[in-house]
């Protein structure tokens, strides 16, 4: 387009407190767009006039490819650069042609009216999103933080985020739910958890900000990271269906994660990897795959006790199941089931590139396998064997107990032949 678009911020008083390059912006266009309420605020335009339509992507292209000669101006609410349209207008137009006229943010309001310093705070958005899960990550993302604002929308509302904070145990938190800020109808209430948990939808305003101050609870529970085979639930108390520490520990230490990694864990057993895993990608999305129905509700509870909301159970005995999933930015398995021979190349073409895949072998029956089914699909893992041993009481003395030696499997797709 040659004509000049603005994207101008407002806040709920309208044009009262809009800047003059605002108001500018507005008398310049022939086209102006927005919200019916928004639009009823410049009854003086005598340009085209547009309200909003949806889907909002679609909408805007077509609304930029019509009137590409025109100078045009959107309106939206606050901050068009804090989760609003400045993101998709910045993608469908040239950097050049736009310029965005900000207001204050909604987080802004909030913390002016909560006397709240906002430099370090987390801020999320569950607004809008379409094809997700419930509240997806959210529990992982706010683990490492004092402080964390939250939009919410009419499914994914404050009271399910309460819901979902008391079912993980996540109670040391001081909820604000500011609500129409800025508006006749503002209002600003102070809840725990528990309280906002059990309150009636109905009676908050959809217009909502939610702000979350950490009290009293260590993030992760004081359980950030590794943690020993105790921590996790089993199907035996003792040995359990587990990556063991120590293996669990180097094999998560090759998977390069970052923290918006998405991760596979096939044959997850306990779920132990995958959910060490989902810690350090959390940002990210984490699979924990096994057909054993003993084993799910363990995945589950270990999930929940390890604060990771961004692990998923896929109860299928892969290679089935994996089709429905993301494309991994690294795997571990732990076991095949015999499926080995159909599963390595899978994996290995499901891979993202710059991923890694890592296998353990414990038997010499899967390390033969391995090693052959290597050489056929032209790869060449890095191999590590490891051996670990803990204390164990003998009588009056401490002695050792080995553990099954432990050969891992560690293919870097950076490196190895496609």
């Amino acid at each position: 387009m040659s004509g000049q678009l603005f994207l101008v911020g407002m806040a709920a008083d309208g044009c009262v407190s809009l800047t003059s390059r605002a108001i500018n912006s507005v008398v310049q266009s022939e086209v102006l767009v927005g919200s019916e309420s928004q639009l009823a605020f410049f009854p003086q335009f005598d340009g085209i006039r547009i309200p909003y339509q949806f889907p909002i992507n679609e909408f805007i292209a077509e609304l930029l490819a019509q009137y590409a000669d025109h100078d045009i101006t959107i309106l939206t609410s606050g901050d068009p650069l804090f989760f609003g349209l400045g993101q998709t207008l910045a993608q469908l137009s040239y950097p050049h042609q736009l310029e965005v006229i900000p207001h204050l943010s909604c987080v802004q309001q909030a913390c002016a009216r909560l006397g709240l310093p906002h430099q370090e705070m987390a801020m999320l958005s569950l607004h809008g999103q379409v094809n997700k899960a419930r509240l997806p990550g959210l529990i992982a993302r706010i683990q490492d933080c004092v402080q964390f604002a939250l939009l919410t929308d009419r499914t994914d509302n404050p009271v399910a985020v309460a819901q979902k904070l008391v079912r993980y145990g996540e109670l040391g938190w001081q909820l604000c739910l500011c609500e129409a800020l800025g508006s006749s109808e503002e209002r600003v209430t102070h809840w725990t958890p528990e309280q906002l948990a059990e309150t009636n939808l109905d009676d908050i305003n959809p217009m909502n900000l939610l702000i979350g101050v950490r009290q009293t609870q260590r993030p992760w529970q004081g359980c950030k990271g590794h943690q020993p085979d105790e921590a996790y639930a089993k199907r035996s108390p003792k040995k359990g269906l587990i990556t063991k520490a120590p293996v669990r520990a180097l094999a998560t230490a090759n998977l390069g994660l970052t923290p918006t990694s998405v991760v596979w864990d096939v044959g997850a057993g306990s779920g132990s990897v995958g959910i060490e895993a989902a810690k350090q990608a959390f940002k990210g999305q984490s699979y924990a795959i096994e057909c054993n129905p003993e084993c799910w509700p363990m995945i589950e509870a270990n999930a929940i006790a390890h604060k990771v909301d961004n692990l998923r159970l896929i109860q299928a005995k892969a290679p089935e199941g994996l089709e429905q999933l993301a494309n991994p930015d690294a795997i571990f398995c732990g076991g095949s089931r015999g499926q080995m021979p159909e599963l390595l190349p899978l994996m290995w073409q499901r891979l993202n590139e710059g991923g890694r895949l890592v296998v353990s072998a414990v038997t010499l029956d899967t390390l033969a396998e391995l090693h052959q089914l290597s050489q056929q699909l032209n790869l060449t893992p890095r191999i590590l064997l490891l051996s670990a041993a803990s204390e164990r009481r003998i009588g009056s003395y401490t002695g050792y107990q080995g553990d099954n030696p432990i050969h891992l499997f560690i293919f870097d797709k950076a490196e190895s032949a496609c």
